[in-house]
């Protein structure tokens, strides 16, 4: 059980009131254009934003599309290119074989013989020069 509340020996003193302000606080001044009481809050994103939206994400995805299709065109025509380099490379090969073969000095002397042409002997051998061509 508890002890019974005990008596105050002196009055407890009742709080003061605070001074007046200085000064009496302004009015708010009126609101000039007062809102439109029939308009209402919007909720939500507008219109105009669902389109603008939707316009960029369609533009992006023309955009990945078409990038995509150029860099399939681009590896079809690297392929193309390449084909064509490894065929011009073989006939390269083929045609340095070809003059090789033509060109060597044996084959020329087994032509010559076969026709009728001899070596020249040591001292026959003649190099003429031609007026005019000294300087060339």
């Amino acid at each position: 059980m508890s002890l019974p509340a005990r008596q105050l020996d002196r009055p407890v003193p009742s709080p003061r009131r605070a001074a007046p302000p200085a000064r009496v606080p302004a009015t708010r001044p009126p609101i000039p254009n007062p809102p439109h009481p029939h308009r209402r809050a919007r909720r939500g994103p507008h219109l105009r934003f669902w389109a603008f939206g939707l316009a960029i994400v369609c533009a992006l995805a023309v955009g990945l599309v078409s990038m995509n299709a150029m860099r399939v065109d681009a590896a079809y025509d690297a392929n193309v290119v390449q084909e064509r380099l490894t065929s011009m490379l073989d006939e390269r090969r083929t045609l340095v074989n070809d003059v090789a073969r033509l060109s060597s000095p044996s084959r020329i002397g087994r032509w010559a013989r076969a026709n009728g042409l001899a070596a020249p002997a040591a001292g026959d051998v003649v190099i003429l020069q031609v007026p005019g061509t000294a300087g060339v």
